[in-house]
């Protein structure tokens, strides 16, 4: 949240935290203590304080705090906040699927024969001996 923003909403400073950026940076940051609302919920946490941001961004905190998750799909290009307990059952049948997908290619590959082992080349010894 841009800090010109929290404080004509009462936020008050709470102190420094370090964040780790998409990029991997890792930078020092402002918090304040405040509340959001989301429908009827409401949850207090930690809100970042940024001075050249005109945007408030919403972190992956925030969404577990209310129970949703952010559902990315690459190839159909969509991007949809869903709530948590809707996406489970997604999870756990695609997790079960590669459960069984791995355990008919462990049991393929322990059912196929072993390759015959290659006959080992017979040096000639012109001092042997028939």
């Amino acid at each position: 949240m841009p800090i010109v923003k929290a404080f004509p909403l009462g936020l008050l400073l709470a102190g420094t935290t370090s964040v780790t950026l998409a990029d991997g940076k890792i930078s020092p940051q402002l918090v304040a203590r405040g509340m959001a609302t989301v429908s009827d919920q409401e949850r207090i946490g930690l809100v970042l304080l940024q001075g050249s941001s005109a945007d408030i961004l919403l972190g992956m905190d925030f969404l577990t705090k209310f129970g949703r998750v952010l559902f990315i799909h690459p190839n159909k290009k969509v991007a949809t906040l869903m709530d948590q307990k809707d996406v489970d059952p997604i999870i756990e049948e695609q997790e079960k699927l590669q459960a069984e997908m791995d355990a008919k290619a462990k049991s393929a590959a322990e059912a196929a024969p072993e390759a015959p082992a290659e006959p080992k080349p017979v040096k000639n010894n012109p001092s042997a001996t028939n």
